[in-house]
């Protein structure tokens, strides 16, 4: 499975009825100037809308692809693209939010992934 799939399985895109199949967000990604420069046409009070799913998992492909930034001490703080896959999801999905440590290890399961697995594009293909 691709990445960009088991993050939206986790995100509840597959799941009947969800929010982020309603709103063609498979990634559930915010709405803010970021999302609408990527296509997010409206917000549901929180999360982006999409014109369709193709649009969505574009957006959520070009949210991943912006570098990551690091401090001094090696802590992501920006962008995903270049850190590992536990440094993606502790940012992308924060544990204060959500089960990160679930997160991970499921997203890893359905890919194939380690944590330690560094983001490139070629793993951001979309579905």
């Amino acid at each position: 499975m691709l990445l960009l799939e088991a993050m939206a399985r986790q995100e509840g895109f597959y799941e009947a009825g969800h929010r982020a199949r309603r709103n063609n967000n498979p990634l559930d990604l915010e709405f803010n100037d970021e999302s609408v420069h990527f296509g997010a046409t409206e917000s549901d009070g929180r999360f982006a809308i999409f014109p369709d799913v193709a649009t969505g998992f574009d957006a959520g492909r070009r949210w991943l692809s912006v570098p990551a930034r690091f401090d001094a001490a090696g802590n992501l703080i920006g962008g995903y693209l270049g850190a590992t896959l536990r440094q993606v999801i502790y940012r992308f999905a924060p544990p204060a939010e959500n089960n990160a440590v679930s997160y991970l290890g499921a997203v890893c399961s359905m890919t194939g992934l380690q944590p330690s697995t560094v983001l490139t594009s070629e793993l951001l293909e979309t579905p």
